[in-house]
């Protein structure tokens, strides 16, 4: 029996030196370190690099109204009710259950083979950490458990995908919206105690978060704060200043501990919602905008706006849907005939028509969403199990997957861009007619939500 084994590990011990001496895919090779040159992203050799993607939304961060879940005030009242109910630990490995599952390593060979080469991944803070004082979940040996988001940078690696890692929730909540984790909660920015500490939280998070990944080339860039404020012009006003400053904290912070990756500036609705580059001296930075409008025009003002800006640096857009008016052909050949990289939102989606809506990439309208208050913890796990897999059966490719991937290549539609999207000439004709079918349900969707959230209260 012990000539067996020795002969069985000596046999595995020559596969292993087998395997290591094979060369490296060109999937798996390291991508080049991004910085910004300019207005444009750029690898080590100088040649520019235009991030065309999307985002893994309802991965870190669950929104209602796409995520297996019901309350349209944000996950905390979820989180907080099962912690209630079953405790800390079990509602923390109750959610990475759902993480294992909502994205595997067949979404991001998905990606990939639509032709795009980034993903941007929505997170929050209780991914990382049990409570909103930084207390970070850390492995046996003590170290901070950064092993969720080590299994996402080594698939974005192995399928030669760059990452962007979107801070998409902070402890004290950046805007007043169930995005963030729970609506009409923003006290990030209060001058107050609390405010200060939420602060302090926050500026440890990213030096910790820059730190473990200094040197990590797959990562294309840190975005620091997902949609700061909002929209709510009156608080915007009154908090701008304490969000311009803690950006800068945020930005030194960062630099002290890992000089060399893009930070992301979020300026999101115009380039003077936040401070350009030459007020606080920073560099190698990008800005990124969400475009939501519901006109072609509106769009097109928009990127003006970016042009028109000034600041000498790269702008990405990094959530858009063509709300109203707009159409999809004239928003990504606009995007494409400027050279700006872009992300869609977002990659899958559960909800009603959500498996023909153009909203995603993968949907399914036949989910079960769970019932936080009363499933057991075995349901709840079932729930979170292997039926919210793509390709788990109940999940289908919509016909926006196939239309975008036109334009991955940095495809402009010139009949789309003259016509301001009256005539789009991108795409299969099947393709351009799902196109308008989907777009039409998706508003009857978007509209229900708005109505149920203005019922709730849940929607400023």
């Amino acid at each position: 029996m012990k000539t067996i084994c020795k002969r069985t590990c000596s046999l595995l011990l020559a596969l292993l030196l087998l395997l290591a001496a094979l060369p490296v895919s060109a999937a798996q090779t390291a991508l080049p370190l991004l910085h910004a040159e300019g207005e444009r992203i750029v690898d080590d050799s100088g040649a520019q690099v235009i991030l065309r993607g999307t985002n893994f939304g309802g991965w870190g961060i669950m929104e209602d109204w796409f995520c297996p879940y019901t309350n349209p005030a944000g996950e905390e009242g979820v989180y907080q009710k099962l912690v209630e109910r079953f405790g800390q630990e079990a509602t923390h490995s109750l959610f990475q259950t759902y993480r294992s599952n909502w994205i595997t390593p067949v979404d991001y060979e998905n990606v990939a083979a639509l032709g795009m080469n980034v993903v941007r991944l929505p997170f929050w803070y209780r991914n990382l950490q049990s409570d909103d004082n930084g207390t970070w979940y850390r492995t046996e040996t003590g170290e901070i458990d950064f092993s969720e988001l080590d299994a996402v940078v080594e698939l974005c690696k192995a399928n030669g995908l760059y990452l962007i890692l979107d801070l998409h929730g902070l402890p004290g909540y950046q805007n007043d919206y169930d995005h963030c984790g729970q609506s009409k909660s923003m006290s990030l920015f209060d001058a107050t105690p609390q405010g200060e500490r939420y602060r302090a939280v926050v500026i440890d998070f990213w030096t910790e978060l820059a730190k473990h990944y200094a040197g990590e080339t797959t990562i294309a860039m840190y975005d620091l704060m997902n949609e700061p404020l909002g929209t709510n012009i009156t608080r915007d006003s009154s908090f701008q200043q304490t969000f311009w400053d803690l950006s800068n904290d945020l930005y030194k912070a960062v630099r002290a501990v890992d000089p060399d990756h893009i930070i992301c500036m979020e300026a999101i609705w115009d380039p003077s919602a936040i401070a350009g580059p030459d007020v606080y001296g920073w560099e190698n930075i990008v800005y990124q905008e969400h475009l939501y409008d519901i006109s072609n025009p509106s769009i097109l003002h928009k990127v003006n706006e970016i042009r028109n800006a000034g600041y000498n640096a790269p702008f990405y857009i990094g959530e858009f849907y063509p709300r109203g008016l707009t159409t999809f052909g004239y928003m990504l050949s606009l995007f494409n005939d400027r050279e700006l990289s872009w992300t869609t939102w977002t990659y899958k989606g559960a909800g009603p028509s959500a498996d023909i809506s153009p909203w995603f990439l993968y949907g399914s309208s036949t989910i079960e969403k769970i019932d936080y208050e009363n499933d057991s913890y075995e349901t709840l796990l079932q729930k979170f199990g292997a039926v919210l897999r793509t390709d788990g059966g109940q999940f289908h490719r919509t016909t926006f997957a196939d239309y975008v991937a036109n334009f991955t290549d940095g495809f402009v539609d010139r009949a789309s861009l003259m016509s301001f999207g009256l005539l789009d000439t991108a795409g299969t004709s099947a393709q351009r007619s799902g196109m308008m079918r989907e777009k039409l349900g998706a508003i009857k969707t978007t509209i229900l939500d708005w109505l149920r959230k203005l019922r709730t209260g849940d929607l400023l």
